[in-house]
């Protein structure tokens, strides 16, 4: 590259840093003594205002409203200021050079977020979420177009691209990229992305994913792609995007990403700072029973729900099946229209141990009197009849209770004090009761799920289910397949708990969801539009999930990637070998072949190996099937190992260094060397447990060790030796 070109770029680079320098500085400034106005506001009204009755509360009013719109400049200008200084430790890592339909030319720099020049108000630096940026991911030169809010096409001519590598104004590396952005920068900025949290991919951003990340709000989106496509970081750009395009309608709290576990969210909580953004409303299936009002169930996890499944007879796994299928939710569905006429189950209300209202009663109510009208409207019409009832008979309760306590002879309070005695009585009389009716809990939900298990079906294989079931629930013991049915009846019934603040939800690793899991979620957010990630082969599940068949994909928009990025090309051969999968492009670093180690001495083994693999910056994982075994050989280890930490469902915290987990929680995570410990024939029996090995191989960037007794799985034996190579007695 000309030298005159890196002057050129240098010299620009310190002319926007020290602008940018300037402006923090006088942005920090301006809110320091805004601030202390504030401070100083409060403290005079604070003074001034000790009655506010009268005119005086008018005053108050008007000084209330003139803080509160202070206040509110002030946060704004605050997060300005947090934007201008994550700008300024990298400014900007891309330039489009275009020309106009008038034949004007300019060079756009692309940023994290927008900058202009004080004076003129010129952009300097462009958002990368703008609609002229989305030029940058183009994968080409020559005439383009983009799209403005209002709908418009505007025609340029791309004459040019450049990316860059900067740290605060160091300009550390150029590259031209006129044919296809990414490919090298993307060997040197995610050169091993494994390291640490996830990043964000903004400079690196490919035009297959650009299309998902920019598309519209109203676009119901389902996004497959092998391990390494950027399929989560993809997630976490479109919701960046999705708060910067709709900023007038959207913010952090419209948004929902529900990923696999709370250790992930800790995983990709760096991403949204990082981009100036505020971190969106984050959960899990699991913790969405809170929102449902369900806490009084023990509820098993998805993960306790892997190792029940992997030891579970043949009649278990049947049944974890049928009730996570499409001729369930069928079934289902129509029980839910079939109550309309009859058959609503209702609980019997008491009131310490007497009869308040009879579940016959609550029927008639519901049949005969309200039988018209829509079952949740139904519910809630009855649930007023309650409580005008329970309301009279505290009115009762309170004048006898008043009447007894003010009749003792000895002294027991004042008239008020008294009062609160009735109350506290009172709340303790009625108060679960009052709490019942206002969630709707006469309603019998339990028994509205055993009676839709056999719904229009009387035979051995219902049956079965119906009382294993029935002896669950009756322990108050959720297993996470009965989770979907409860929560959907719960939600779609009482129709009590849609949250219509949410817009748009992220779901990652959908592949892991039954199909009336999504209809729950729907269930719960009725005004949300959806983005879902995943991979068909990505499954750590003992049992196959059909989310991504049937329905589902008729009312959503399917974007295939098929592009790597994480692994060397030859993990990602391997384990493209494992499921003789043809269609993923490895776009990684070459490296060392994965290594099959025939060892009787495991423990002694995987110390050496951590011995001569592990680099402190690096991440090292030890795998094995299941829980148990982790912890068996983590005991094992630890004495030789002393810096191994063993990783359980309970961890929130993602950590660094030499960990020991079960294959199946390793999923959505990388890092540079994974070790399987147990690959053997023994251990790996069932034909899921290609899927689960092919997702455990693909958590590696850089190092990929299986470690076996002697036989190898069926998964990994069908392997050619080409793909790896092999050792004994390490």
């Amino acid at each position: 590259m000309e030298q005159t070109i890196w002057q050129k770029e240098e010299a620009h680079l310190k002319q926007i840093s020290a602008l940018l320098k300037q402006q923090i500085e006088v942005q920090t400034n301006h809110l320091k003594k805004q601030k202390g106005d504030i401070v100083e506001e409060r403290t005079q009204a604070s003074s001034e205002f000790n009655d506010i009755s009268g005119e005086s509360a008018i005053q108050f009013s008007q000084m209330l409203q003139t803080m509160q719109l202070r206040e509110r400049e002030y946060v704004q200008q605050s997060e300005q200021l947090a934007k201008m200084q994550i700008l300024y430790k990298s400014p900007y890592f891309g330039r489009i050079s275009l020309e106009n339909e008038q034949g004007d030319r300019e060079h756009l720099y692309i940023g994290l977020s927008t900058f202009r020049e004080p004076v003129t108000d010129d952009v300097l630096i462009y958002d990368w979420r703008a609609p002229i940026s989305s030029l940058f991911y183009e994968n080409k030169v020559g005439q383009a177009r983009y799209q403005i809010p209002d709908g418009e096409y505007i025609s340029v001519t791309i004459q040019g691209r450049r990316q860059y590598k900067v740290k605060y104004d160091e300009l550390l590396q150029v590259l031209d990229a006129d044919i296809y952005v990414g490919d090298e920068v993307l060997q040197s900025l995610l050169s091993d992305t494994a390291k640490e949290k996830m990043k964000s991919i903004v400079a690196t951003i490919q035009s297959d994913q650009n299309i998902v990340i920019r598309s519209s709000n109203k676009d119901n989106l389902i996004v497959l792609g092998p391990p390494g496509s950027g399929k989560t970081s993809v997630a976490m750009q479109r919701i960046a995007f999705l708060l910067y395009e709709y900023r007038q309608t959207m913010n952090a709290r419209s948004i929902l990403l529900i990923s696999p576990s709370d250790l992930f969210n800790d995983y990709i909580s760096n991403v949204l700072p990082e981009l100036g953004e505020e971190n969106v409303q984050h959960t899990t299936y699991y913790r969405l029973l809170r929102d449902l009002k369900l806490t009084h169930y023990k509820a098993e996890t998805s993960y306790e729900n892997i190792e029940r499944l992997q030891l579970a007879t043949d009649e278990g796994r049947e049944h974890y099946a049928f009730k996570g299928s499409h001729n369930y939710v069928k079934q289902l569905l129509n029980y839910i229209a079939s109550i309309k006429k009859a058959g609503m189950p209702f609980y019997n209300l008491k009131v310490e141990g007497k009869l308040f209202v009879s579940a016959k009663k609550l029927t008639e109510l519901f049949y005969e009197k309200y039988g018209a009208l829509d079952i949740d409207f139904r519910l809630k019409k009855i649930r007023n009849v309650l409580l005008e009832k329970v309301g009279q008979q505290k009115s009762k309760d309170r004048k006898v209770l008043m009447k007894e306590l003010k009749a003792v002879n000895a002294y027991i309070g004042t008239d008020k004090e008294i009062e609160q005695q009735v109350n506290e009585k009172l709340q303790k009389r009625y108060g679960k009761l009052e709490s019942t009716i206002q969630q709707l809990g006469f309603v019998n939900i339990n028994k509205m799920y055993i009676n839709s298990l056999g719904f229009e079906k009387d035979d051995l294989f219902m049956q079965a289910i119906q009382e294993a079931t029935t002896e669950t629930l009756k322990n108050r013991i959720l297993y996470y397949e009965d989770l979907a049915p409860i929560m959907y009846l719960q939600a779609i019934v009482k129709g009590l708990y849609a949250n219509n603040t949410i817009k748009h939800i992220v779901i990652d690793e959908i592949q892991d969801y039954s199909y009336l899991q999504l209809l729950t979620i729907k269930a719960m957010h009725p005004k949300a539009h959806y983005t879902l990630l995943g991979d068909k082969n990505q499954l750590v599940h003992p049992q196959m999930k059909d989310s991504l068949a049937g329905p589902l994909a008729k009312h959503f928009k399917v974007v295939e990637l098929n592009k790597s990025y994480r692994s060397t090309n030859e993990i990602t051969d391997f384990m493209s070998a494992i499921l003789n999968n043809t269609t993923t492009q490895s776009l990684g670093v070459s490296g060392e072949k994965p290594q099959v180690i025939e060892t009787v001495t495991v423990t002694d083994t995987l110390a050496q190996l951590v011995k001569v693999q592990f680099k402190e910056q690096d991440s090292f994982v030890i795998l094995c099937k299941n829980k148990l075994a982790c912890e068996q050989l983590y005991h094992e280890l630890k004495p030789l190992v002393p810096q191994l930490q063993l990783v359980t469902e309970e961890q929130k915290v993602y950590m660094k260094g030499i960990l020991i987990m079960p294959g199946y929680m390793a999923k959505g995570f990388e890092f540079t060397t994974v070790v399987v410990a147990d690959a053997n024939a023994g251990v790996y029996t069932e034909k899921m447990d290609a899927y689960l090995l092919y997702t455990m191989a693909s958590r590696a960037t850089r190092q990929l060790f299986f470690v076996t007794g002697g036989t190898l799985p069926k998964a990994l034996a069908h392997i050619g030796e080409q793909y790896y190579r092999k050792e004994e007695n390490i």
